[in-house]
């Protein structure tokens, strides 16, 4: 399956929704679950918290997605001042996204002539996104999100979590079982107020 393709899947299934999981907290509710913020201080991370939460992603990601062919999307905000290196390293380029997608983010991007989106699919295995989620991990790279067009899964992790949508409630009990440690006791919806311009990249705390 090509990008356009996948890209086309991911349109049907998240019904023209981008590609970024706080969003799409409130138009899938009843998909998501939220694996918690992975490291355990308050404060700056370490490079070791940032590497176990890196490998925390690349767990999560391995359980839903390994087997199968994935989209990965990612929004550079600023292509300039972002570590970009470690998508195109997995063959990611710039595509043009759906016209919807500006429509529900243009109260989010800083300003759609700098923000960029690119995309590849592969056939996923472990450890193959290890800089990305450090990347991710330490707030270096703008929002990521990954989906396998044959289940429908998504995964978007965020500095220290992710919003991780899974279609199936046994299959979605089986990952909350799995990574029980990870996820919040209480399912808490995503933020009720509207972000400000930029805030597509997480804060951490």
């Amino acid at each position: 399956m090509d990008v356009h393709e996948a890209v086309e899947a991911w349109q049907a299934q998240y019904s023209g929704q981008p590609p970024v999981g706080f969003m799409l907290r409130f138009t899938h509710e009843a998909v998501w679950t939220r694996v918690h913020y992975l490291r355990d201080s308050a404060g700056s991370a370490t490079r070791e918290e940032d590497e176990r939460t890196a490998s925390r992603f690349d767990a999560v990601a391995s359980a839903l997605f390994t087997g199968t062919t994935v989209l990965i999307l990612a929004i550079h905000l600023d292509p300039q001042h972002e570590a970009t290196g470690e998508l195109r390293a997995i063959g990611a380029t710039p595509i043009e996204p759906p016209p919807a997608w500006i429509e529900s983010l243009r109260d989010y991007l800083p300003g759609s002539s700098r923000a960029e989106f690119v995309a590849t699919t592969l056939s996923w295995q472990r450890g193959l996104l290890d800089r990305v989620w450090l990347a991710v991990a330490r707030d270096r790279v703008g929002r990521v999100a990954l989906f396998a067009p044959a289940t429908g899964d998504a995964f978007c992790p965020y500095g220290g979590g992710a919003d991780v949508f899974v279609w199936g409630s046994d299959r979605r009990s089986k990952l909350g079982d799995r990574f029980r440690a990870w996820v919040p006791a209480a399912r808490t919806p995503g933020p009720s107020a509207p972000h400000p311009a930029g805030d597509l990249i997480g804060k951490r705390g």
